[in-house]
């Protein structure tokens, strides 16, 4: 009812199989609710927040005592978005929530860069890019890209053109940024995270965060902070653009 057809949910009804979705899965917000089964996955569910701290969480629950004990600990975790059902969960603000939480800071400051591009674009364009980069595993390809826009594909490259932007490149872009955010998380794994943003073979990102950025992921997850990060990723689109827009004499 929430959803719609605009996101993709996956469900998981105890705790190891949610550990083993978010190990295969580049899921941009994790919805939970402590006082399942009485409490019972409680602190199960903590672990998994702990061991994700890049995971944006909502907690959905009951408005009771013991799910308000549940909701105080998950808030030492760094939990700070609370539904009640039937109080707040009125759909279209439920669903304005769940596209605004996962925006990362990492994002946002792209978004920034790409602000005055962005003002030369349609606003359901515009608006389609932004949650690109707050959502990328929403969008695989162009075509998602452009479904997201409420266009067709030809139409969205029409639009972009001439801002110098190319719906692949965004992608890219967004994907980057995502993977910067995963390799940041201890523990993590270039494979993993590969899979996760529909790569087959870790060197197919490894060679993109070269090509973007001139760092190997070790280097990215050591030593490069995420401004820093950002602006190289910008400094290429922009690169991509100019490239783009020279003309050969005749």
């Amino acid at each position: 009812m929430v959803l719609g057809n605009a996101h993709s949910l996956d469900t998981a009804t105890d705790p190891a199989e949610l550990h083993s979705l978010l190990r295969a899965e580049a899921a941009d917000l994790l919805i939970v609710d402590p006082a399942l089964r009485e409490g019972q996955l409680a602190e199960a569910i903590e672990e998994i927040i702990a061991q994700h701290p890049a995971l944006p969480v909502v907690v959905y629950t009951v408005l009771a005592p013991t799910a308000m004990r549940f909701v105080v600990r998950l808030a030492r975790l760094g939990v700070q978005h609370v539904v009640l059902n039937r109080f707040d969960d009125e759909p279209r603000r439920f669903l304005d929530l769940i596209e605004h939480v996962p925006a990362h800071p990492m994002a946002e400051l792209m978004l920034q860069e790409l602000a005055t591009p962005l003002r030369a674009l349609p606003v359901v364009v515009a608006r389609a890019i932004e949650q690109l980069f707050r959502s990328p595993a929403r969008v695989k390809n162009s075509q998602e890209l452009a479904r997201l826009a409420g266009m067709a594909p030809r139409s969205l490259y029409r639009h972009m053109m001439p801002a110098g932007l190319q719906p692949r490149h965004l992608i890219i872009c967004a994907r980057l940024l995502r993977a910067y955010t995963l390799l940041r998380v201890p523990g993590s794994r270039l494979k993993e995270i590969s899979v996760k943003l529909g790569y087959s073979d870790p060197d197919t990102l490894s060679k993109l965060l070269h090509e973007w950025t001139g760092r190997a992921p070790k280097e990215t997850r050591r030593e490069v902070p995420p401004e820093l990060f950002v602006r190289l990723l910008a400094d290429h689109l922009r690169r991509e653009q100019t490239e783009e827009e020279v003309v050969e004499p005749v």
